[in-house]
C-alpha cells in the first residue's frame, strides 16, 4: 500500500497507532498504513500460503494481523522485515515471547544477500519502491521449490498482469463482505487474494565466458579456448593447498544467459547455481553462487585470501556468453579459486 514517492517521508514520519489503524500525515492529509477491517483478507492468505512447520518470510509487520494469522498455522520459523522504526517497536514487542520468530530491520530487498529460502513469502508492505521490479526476481532467490508466495492485491481484482507481476498462473482466492470504511487505499466489498508457486531457479551453473584460468606453467588462458589437450591449475583444499596440474575435457558447455551475480565489481561473473569455495566463521565451506554474503572470504592462486566486499545482480535483458569447464577437480578463475560444479537441470 502507499506509492513508493512516500518512502522516504513515510519512513521518517511520526504515525499514530490506535487499535483499529495506523495512520500518519503528509501534506496535511491523513494516510491510512493498516486497518483492522483487513483482517479475513490476511487470514486467507496465510490460510493459503502457510502449513506447519514451514520456513516462512513475512514482509511488513503493520498492526501484527498478518503475523498473528501465520503464527495461528504453526510455522517451524517465521522471519519478518520491517523497516519503520516505530513499528519494528511493535513488532519486537509482539514477538518476545515466540521462540519462532526473528525480527529483520531492514528493507526485504536485502535478504537477497543473505542465505536461506522459505516454504512461504507474503507481501504487505507499504510505500514500497523494490515491489516492481524486484519482487517477482527476489520470489525466485528466496524459494524452496513449491513455495506460496502471496501479497497485497492493490487493484483488489483478478485482471491487472502488474499486480501479477507478469506471472502466468496466479490463482485468486475471493474473500467477500469485508465493508471497510471509508479510507485512502481500498473501499470494496470483495477481494481477490492473490496465489502463486515459485520453484528454485532450474538452471545450469556457468562463468563469463571471456574470463581466464590457469594451465600449468603457470599461465592464462580464456575459457572460451581451454581444449581437451589442456592441463589445468587445480586444488582440492584451500585448507590444505596442494596445487596440481590436471588435464581437462575441454569447455563442455558454452550457453547464453540472463540475469549473472558480479564480485568485487568483476572480478568474477557466474551463475547463481555455480558452486563456489568460501571461507565463512574460519572455515572453507561449499556454497552455491547465489548463497554468498558480502564478508565472504575467496581463496586465490598465490595462496592469499580475497574478502568479497561487493556483490552485484544484474537483472537486465544483457545476455552473457558463458561456460562450464569439464574437470574433475578445483580450478581457478580469474585466479580465484571454483569449485568444481555439477548440473542442476
Amino acid at each position: 500500500m502507499g506509492t513508493h514517492s512516500h518512502r522516504a517521508p513515510y519512513l521518517a514520519a511520526t504515525l499514530t497507532f490506535e487499535d483499529d489503524q495506523i495512520t500518519w500525515v503528509y501534506n496535511g492529509k491523513v494516510y491510512e498504513v493498516m486497518m483492522q477491517w483487513e483482517q479475513p483478507i490476511m487470514e486467507k492468505m496465510a490460510e493459503l500460503t502457510v502449513s506447519a512447520g514451514d520456513k516462512v518470510l513475512e514482509c511488513g509487520f503493520g498492526m501484527g494481523i498478518l503475523s498473528n494469522a501465520i503464527q495461528a498455522r504453526n510455522p517451524g520459523h517465521h522471519t519478518i522485515v520491517e523497516c519503520h522504526p516505530e513499528v519494528l517497536v511493535k513488532a519486537r514487542a509482539w514477538a518476545a515471547d515466540k521462540s519462532n520468530v526473528t525480527i529483520v530491520e531492514g528493507d526485504w530487498f536485502d535478504l537477497k544477500d543473505v542465505p536461506g529460502r522459505f516454504n512461504a513469502i507474503l507481501m504487505d508492505t507499504y510505500a514500497d519502491g523494490n515491489l516492481h521490479p524486484g519482487f517477482a526476481w527476489f520470489c525466485t532467490q528466496k524459494a524452496e521449490d513449491n513455495c506460496k508466495v502471496s501479497w497485497w492485491n492493490y487493484s483488489g481484482g483478478t485482471d491487472s498482469n502488474f499486480m501479477k507481476f507478469n506471472w502466468d498462473d496466479v490463482t485468486f482466492t475471493e474473500v467477500t463482505g469485508l465493508n471497510p470504511p471509508e479510507n485512502t487505499y481500498y473501499n470494496r466489498d470483495n477481494y481477490f487474494v492473490p496465489l502463486k508457486i515459485v520453484n528454485k531457479p532450474k538452471s545450469t551453473y556457468g562463468i563469463l565466458l571471456d574470463s581466464t584460468t590457469v594451465k600449468l606453467g603457470p599461465e592464462t588462458i580464456s575459457l572460451r579456448k581451454v581444449r581437451k589437450t589442456n592441463e589445468l591449475i587445480t586444488c582440492t583444499d584451500p585448507s590444505n593447498p596442494s596445487l596440481v596440474a590436471e588435464k581437462c575435457a575441454g569447455t563442455s558447455v558454452m550457453f547464453k544467459c540472463k540475469g549473472v551475480y558480479s564480485i568485487n565489481n568483476g572480478l568474477l561473473k557466474i551463475t547463481g547455481n555455480n558452486n563456489m569455495i568460501v571461507k565463512r566463521d574460519g572455515s572453507w565451506v561449499d556454497k552455491k553462487m547465489n548463497e554468498l554474503v558480502v564478508g565472504d572470504k575467496l581463496y586465490k592462486i598465490d595462496n592469499t585470501e580475497v574478502e568479497i566486499t561487493s556483490i552485484d545482480f544484474d537483472n537486465s535483458n544483457t545476455v552473457y556468453e558463458m561456460a562450464k569447464i569439464n574437470i574433475a577437480h578445483n580450478y581457478f578463475v580469474n585466479d580465484i579459486l571454483i569449485k568444481k560444479g555439477e548440473d542442476h537441470a
